[in-house]
């Protein structure tokens, strides 16, 4: 099981994962362990998976193999078709595609193209999907059905404006991703890992993982916004949330 967040922001990429790696035998999980879904990869592309772990192996593998052609696309969603092209035709000769249930694979690919940014999602089955400044969030993996109905809260309360900063997405995945740890025991678990696609002060961009010092303060400010909650109730409940509250409205007299 597992889950990962992807951003499409104003100024960048954020991708963030929890760290579970599940063993199987066949489509039995058998283990759990801790490991890397996050990767940084050439030509400043950023990487996640969900799924099988060999798998996301060799979609990375083709990835990092292919960087060099992104400038040579006309149109950013060349480079996703290519890529997906390429492993689909790798997995065919080798038995995934076609065997039953065996592509269990989901990825986020965040990449720079041609002066711009971009974010895509690779799903069912490695289908890619560009994100977009009307759809600039996604989640995959087991813990999607957790993921979603959270993030939705969480862009209808600090994305009135649109699409996110950086640094604001990397706040709002690191909830995210913390929210399924939470509420999926055993089958979501830390710690956070997340990585970006982000101008350096020349404008170049760079992708980059995240330190665990620099996700501690995310989640420290996860804190303070439930502090801020739990103050705002405490108002609530004693009446002082309603002195500044508008008079209600005046309801018109019958004529």
């Amino acid at each position: 099981m597992t889950v990962v967040v992807g951003f499409l922001c104003r100024d960048g990429a954020v991708v963030a994962s929890d760290s579970m790696l599940t063993s199987s035998m066949g489509q039995i999980p058998i283990a759990h362990h801790t490991g890397k879904k996050i990767a940084v990869l050439g030509g400043n592309q950023v990487f996640a998976f969900a799924g099988d772990q060999g798998q996301g192996d060799r979609f990375r593998f083709v990835a990092d193999g292919n960087h060099a052609a992104i400038p040579n696309t006309h149109h950013p969603l060349h480079y996703p078709l290519t890529l997906a092209q390429l492993v689909l035709q790798q997995f065919q000769s080798t038995g995934i595609v076609g065997a039953f249930n065996a592509l269990n694979l989901s990825t986020v690919l965040a990449f720079p193209h041609n002066g711009t940014h971009q974010c895509c999602v690779f799903d069912g089955p490695l289908q890619p999907r560009l994100l977009d400044a009307h759809h600039y969030y996604v989640a995959i993996g087991s813990g999607k059905l957790a993921a979603d109905p959270f993030l939705r809260f969480l862009v209808d309360v600090f994305c009135q404006n649109g699409q996110p900063n950086v640094r604001e997405a990397v706040f709002l995945a690191a909830w995210t991703v913390e929210h399924v740890i939470h509420t999926n025991p055993g089958g979501v678990a830390g710690p956070i890992r997340i990585a970006v696609l982000e101008t350096d002060g020349a404008g170049q961009w760079i992708a980059r993982e995240l330190p665990d010092t620099e996700i501690e303060e995310h989640r420290q400010a996860m804190e303070s916004a439930g502090q801020a909650l739990r103050a705002w109730r405490d108002g609530l409940q004693s009446g002082a949330a309603a002195v500044d509250a508008p008079a209600p409205p005046e309801l018109p007299t019958q004529s």
